[in-house]
Formats: structure tokens, C-alpha cells, sequence
């Protein structure tokens, strides 16, 4: 031992005696064994979480979303405190940013739009992590070797006011709108550029922009607020809007409201995705990755249903609405799907600056 400082030796004796009895270090991020059951896996994910003691949430979400998150993780979770940082999307997206590119990483876990992923992974800030319980995801749903998952999502639906077309008026595709008869009597949201870009990049660039400049000519009232437009909708302020959201469907039509979603719907069906994604250099790697699994567990699905919203799971989980999609085709609006602030401006030169 001569030369060797007590305290050296010390140390060395503590990691050999660690690595013999199996006790990973506080740097040591847990993978899934070929073979391993998700149960035995996402049980010691949990222990490495458990040592590294929280996780750091950094997202935009509602409150009752976040009270949702919250009981759902305390419940599964109690041994790893969950940290949330919030605020406005734009916000939270430039602290990511700002944090990730000093290398003084301080999120374990990024929650954002399609838009803020596609944002982060441009910049490398976001690791690639497959969940073991993608293996229950919808397909439509799974980004295979990217960094970010998809959580739940949101379709965008044509509706119409039972007391003022019949079903049997009412077209069986995205062209059928473009009839004369239709003029003045539609509505799309005022920011509607998400559900733009599902038709645009369904149809490709040149068919779907040719589409929306003819749907322009029809002149539909431009109306900013999901709420909002569906309320005027049912207080007959027009026949039919294009873009509603299928929860917020379901909900007056459950109260009976002079509403209804199309069905069989227009091919394609808008969708836009919620999501999370692990940083890289995140301070609690193993809490951050057990947080994903989180998200797809039933429980962490429960976020989503309870606001009659679809979560992505496919297994132990029934859709809120699927009496509205059923056969439906979807367009779904990944991070590498589409450009978003093209779309956008793309949406304001059609609709908006024509006007």
C-alpha cells in the first residue's frame, strides 16, 4: 500500500465492494435486459430513480393536467419527488434552450408540443429513449429512434348543426366543401395553421395548397377559441366548422347540444401530438427515463382521459371518443412531419392577409 493515500484506498474498497454486491453509482443509467419482463424493468428503473431522489419536469401543461400528472406519479412514484417547472410554452421551450446550449442542463424531462421537440432535437439537447411500454402505443403514434414520445394527441373534426344541414348534406370529402353552396358558411379557427398543415402535407404541397386557396374563396368565418367556435356553432352562428376538437364534440353532444362530428369523417383527419422527451445531461437520467414510462402506463394515460381526450395506448385503455373515428385516416403532426412556422405562414398568407 505504500504510496497509496488512505483516503484512495478507502474509496477504491467502497466501489468494490458496490460493483461485487451490485449497486449501480449515481452516474449508472439502467437498461432494459434482452429478455427482461417491463415489470422487472420498470421496477429497477424505479430503485435507480429512487437514488437519484426527483425529477424535474419542465412543461406548459394546465393545472388540472399537472394535478392529474402529479397524483398519478405520486401514487406509482412516492419515493422520487416530482419537481414542475412551468410556464407559457414559448417561455419554458427558451429556458430549455438557453440552459441546454450553456451545457447547465437543470430539466429531466421536456413536456411540449410537436413544435418544441422538433425545436430541441435540432439543437441535440434531447436523447433518444424507446419506452418499454411503447410496445403498447398505437402505431400511428410511435416515432421509432427519435428523442421524444408521443402522450396523447388532439383531432381536429368537421361538426355541423343538426337544426340546420342533415347528415345527408353533408360532403364525404375535403372537396365537397369547395361547392358553391358552401360559401359563408363555414368556420375555421383564426390560428388554424395545425389543422392547415394535416390536410397541406396529406394531400402534398401543391394539391393541398391549391385546396385551401379554393377553400379561402369560400370566405369561412375565421374564429379564435376551440370553446368558442364550437358554442357559436351550436347557437347556429354558421351550418359547419372544419377543425373542432373531438373531445369538446363529445362533451356537448353528451348533453345533447344541436351538434354532431362526421362520420365517416374526410380523409385525412388532422391530429396533433403531445409530448415528452428526456434532456441530455438531464441532473436525474433514471428518473427522467422512468417518467416516460410513466407517461404510457395506464395511469399516466389517466392524465389524458380524464379530460376525455385520447391518450396513445392502445392496451387496457378505451378510447373517449371512438364512435367519432371510427375508419378514420389520420395525419399526424410530428416533429419531422412538418414545418411548423412554414405552415404558419403559409396559413396567414391564404387566410388571413387575403382579406
Amino acid at each position: 500500500m505504500k504510496g497509496i493515500k488512505l483516503g484512495h484506498f478507502v474509496l477504491a474498497i467502497f466501489v468494490l465492494h458496490a460493483v461485487s454486491h451490485g449497486v449501480a453509482n449515481a452516474n449508472e443509467i439502467v437498461t432494459r435486459k434482452a429478455g427482461e419482463s417491463i415489470d422487472s424493468y420498470i421496477k429497477n428503473l424505479y430503485a435507480a430513480a429512487k437514488k437519484e431522489g426527483e425529477v424535474v419536469y419542465y412543461h406548459s401543461a394546465s393545472k388540472r393536467e399537472l394535478e392529474a400528472i402529479r397524483k398519478g406519479w405520486n401514487k406509482l412514484f412516492p419515493e422520487v419527488k416530482l419537481t414542475e417547472v412551468e410556464a407559457s410554452s414559448g417561455t419554458i421551450l427558451e429556458r430549455a434552450l438557453v440552459e441546454g446550449r450553456a451545457s447547465r442542463v437543470k430539466a429531466d424531462v421536456y413536456g411540449g408540443a410537436a413544435g418544441d421537440q422538433a425545436a430541441l432535437a435540432a439543437e441535440k439537447l434531447t436523447e433518444v429513449y424507446e419506452p418499454a411500454n411503447a410496445e403498447f402505443v398505437d402505431p400511428n403514434y410511435r416515432f421509432k429512434g427519435k428523442p421524444y414520445i408521443a402522450t396523447g394527441y388532439l383531432s381536429f373534426h368537421v361538426a355541423y348543426n343538426t337544426k340546420m344541414v342533415s347528415a345527408s348534406e353533408m360532403p364525404k370529402d375535403w372537396q365537397g366543401f369547395l361547392d358553391p353552396k358552401w360559401k359563408g358558411k363555414l368556420a375555421i379557427d383564426q390560428e388554424g395553421f395545425e389543422w392547415f398543415c394535416g390536410i397541406v402535407t396529406h394531400m402534398g404541397e401543391e394539391k393541398g395548397m391549391n385546396f385551401m386557396r379554393r377553400l379561402a374563396q369560400q370566405n369561412p368565418k375565421l374564429i379564435r377559441g376551440a370553446t368558442h367556435r364550437t358554442e357559436l356553432l351550436i347557437a347556429g352562428s354558421f351550418p359547419v366548422a372544419l377543425d373542432l376538437y373531438g373531445h369538446r364534440v363529445k362533451a356537448f353532444m353528451e348533453k345533447g347540444s344541436p351538434i354532431r362530428g362526421l362520420v365517416p369523417h374526410p380523409v385525412p383527419m388532422p391530429a396533433v401530438v403531445d409530448m415528452a422527451s428526456v434532456m441530455k445531461g438531464a441532473p436525474h437520467p433514471n428518473a427522467g427515463r422512468l417518467m416516460l414510462e410513466f407517461f404510457l402506463m395506464p395511469e399516466g394515460q389517466e392524465v389524458f382521459l380524464m379530460q376525455n381526450k385520447p391518450g396513445v395506448r392502445v392496451k387496457d385503455i378505451k378510447h373517449p371518443y371512438e364512435n367519432l373515428i371510427k375508419d378514420v385516416k389520420f395525419s399526424v403532426l410530428g416533429p419531422e412531419t412538418v414545418d411548423f412556422n412554414q405552415c404558419s405562414r403559409n396559413f396567414v398568407r391564404t387566410f388571413i392577409r387575403k382579406r
